[in-house]
């Protein structure tokens, strides 16, 4: 079990991994399962772990359903693009030399070395930048992530090759203007940007892609044989792929008229930055909790 002091509050600590070091808020319930799930969850460009965990609220579900709930920040990076900003792999850094793969590989053993977990049943969740990293690790860490849940960020990298199926799960809003629902508008991000013209490229064709598509890409992958869309709420439709390779379900939720928000946040409600309309029907952390929560690397 975990030391005593680690117990029912958030403890800071910092692991060096490939040369980078990175900061991670680790918070073990005081009711928790043994071995108890753990759930990584990754912020946003220019966010960091604290601020994920404040934003989110996973630290009080971690507590009601005795789940190891931890919050790396990523490494700060001086950019041409956005000035100096933490973020994943995927976006938003000039070339350096890092791996954050790696990374959290390293990280699941430190944390297994400091509390008891199921390294069975270890789940990835991540907002924007930290959605699309979530979805990454679908195609780098196979091995050891049992399932995911990415909101307001997805991508299907070229070249992603997993070794498994992974159930996935994607939340994103229907009028986000920081990543687009669609190739109808451009991204907030690019607008006054002073990038060279291949940088502009490159990012224009990021931001570019059909987020549901993404998703969909995966079910491909993964052989399932029946896409069904439904109304999960009077704003929310959500896509279901079953009859997947591994017995995994993929689902999608589009929120119409949402923004870039974590749905179900106490700042969400409010609605989002854009103008957006808020997303009360759905909660992001109760939900990816409830069907990355179904999975196990055992099973």
């Amino acid at each position: 079990m975990a030391d005593a002091e680690l117990v029912g509050a958030h403890s800071r600590h910092y692991l060096t991994s490939g040369g980078n070091e990175y900061e991670y808020l680790l918070y073990v319930p005081v009711a928790a399962s043994a071995p108890a799930p753990l759930v990584l969850n990754f912020h946003g460009l220019g966010g960091d772990g604290a601020g994920q965990a404040a934003y989110t609220g996973y630290t009080d579900l971690a507590e009601a359903e005795g789940f190891v709930a931890v919050h790396p920040s990523g490494i700060l990076v001086e950019s041409s693009k956005w000035g100096a900003t933490r973020n994943w792999e995927g976006i938003g850094a000039d070339t350096i030399s890092r791996d954050d793969v790696q990374f959290v590989s390293d990280l699941i053993d430190r944390i297994a070395a400091q509390t008891c977990i199921d390294l069975n049943r270890v789940y990835a969740t991540g907002f924007s930048n930290g959605g699309y990293f979530s979805a990454h690790l679908v195609c780098g860490l196979t091995d050891r992530i049992a399932a995911t849940f990415s909101v307001g960020g997805i991508s299907h990298p070229g070249g992603c090759q997993p070794a498994r199926p992974v159930a996935m799960g994607a939340v994103h809003g229907t009028a986000d203007e920081v990543v687009p629902f669609d190739n109808s508008r451009e991204s907030v991000l690019l607008k006054g940007v002073q990038i060279d013209d291949e940088k502009v490229q490159e990012l224009g064709e990021f931001f570019g892609e059909i987020i549901p598509d993404e998703l969909a890409q995966f079910a491909t992958e993964f052989n399932c044989a029946t896409a069904t869309e439904t109304r999960f709420d009077a704003v929310t439709w959500l896509t279901r792929y079953t009859g997947c390779d591994g017995d995994i379900e993929l689902r999608f939720y589009a929120i119409e008229g949402a923004g870039h928000i974590w749905p179900g946040s106490s700042w969400a409600k409010g609605g989002s930055k854009n103008g957006a309309a808020s997303a009360d029907g759905i909660s992001a952390t109760a939900q990816g909790w409830a069907f990355m929560s179904q999975y196990s690397l055992d099973r």
